[in-house]
């Protein structure tokens, strides 16, 4: 028998294993049996609670079938009820699962496993401390449901599959952000471009406060869900809904934008009071496509 045949026939008896020590102790995959070992930090990197502030510039988190929740806290940490990896390699912080490997030992053969085989399954706490200056922030997950208190990065690229993302504040020159299921943004400042899409309903600024949700060079894309935005939408703005009604209220008034090929499904409401803020100057240009829905867009 050659290696490769031992090295598949191997990790089959891995899998049955994981499976049936899972259902047994009643919780199914998200119990990890002993036969793996704890995390093996690379060579060269640090542990997250050992680093300070100024030496993390970007974050990389992947998570699998989780419930994850982005503090703000006076130091980086990360603790979960499930299995990850955690650790600062030259200025990256790594959470969830990462290219380390775990070792299982079976039957007297020892393997290498890839974390992402390993981690997942439970419920994480990721803290970012407020005077961190970050390049970058990269989250993937499949089956999570995210909340977070602040995303303050350079850039912001987000990837959630079969999840929720909700967030109080996201501030950022890039943003690119993709959601399989409902989007929840209270405010945000965008100060370069975004590209911002979900497949349920998309909810982005709060009622009284468009002028603080700042975005420039924004696009905004819902499938089947509409999208609810309070905003100061400058620069080229793209608001597009499949299946689902838009219902846009903008910072200023008319006179600050420009609405190219309005449909007829489109409705424009001028201010319903005076607008107190004298300001002829144009803000950007609001495209809306809404053609399975309403468009509707007041001011404030």
């Amino acid at each position: 028998m050659n290696n490769k045949i031992k090295i598949i026939i191997a990790i089959g008896i891995i899998g049955i294993l994981v499976m049936v020590a899972g259902f047994v102790m009643g919780s199914g995959p998200s119990s990890i049996p002993a036969i793996f070992s704890g995390q093996n930090i690379p060579e060269g990197a640090a542990s997250i609670n050992d680093v300070q502030a100024g030496d993390v510039r970007s974050i990389e988190l992947n998570l699998f079938s989780s419930k994850i929740s982005i503090k703000t806290g006076e130091n980086f940490d990360l603790s979960g009820s499930g299995q990850f990896d955690g650790y600062v390699l030259n200025g990256i912080l790594y959470a969830g699962s990462t290219e380390a490997k775990r070792t299982a030992n079976v039957l007297g053969m020892k393997f290498n496993v890839p974390s992402k085989w390993i981690c997942g399954y439970g419920s994480y706490v990721l803290v970012i401390p407020p005077d961190a200056k970050l390049d970058q922030i990269t989250i993937n997950t499949n089956r999570c449901d995210i909340t977070c208190d602040a995303l303050i990065a350079s850039k912001v690229n987000i990837n959630v599959k079969n999840g929720d993302l909700k967030v109080d504040t996201l501030t950022t020159d890039n943003a690119a952000i993709s959601v399989d299921g409902t989007l929840d943004v209270s405010a945000s400042k965008i100060t370069m471009g975004g590209n911002i899409s979900a497949n349920k309903r998309m909810s982005i600024g709060t009622s009284g406060a468009a002028k603080e949700n700042a975005m420039n060079n924004t696009t905004l894309a819902n499938k089947r869900g509409g999208i609810i935005l309070y905003g100061k939408m400058t620069g080229s703005t793209t608001l597009q809904s499949n299946r689902g009604n838009i219902e846009a209220c903008l910072y200023g008034s008319r006179a600050n934008y420009t609405f190219p090929a309005a449909s007829p499904n489109l409705m424009i409401h001028d201010s319903a009071v005076a607008n107190t803020k004298d300001d002829p100057e144009p803000y950007g240009t609001v495209a809306v496509d809404a053609s399975k829905g309403n468009a509707s867009i007041s001011f404030e």
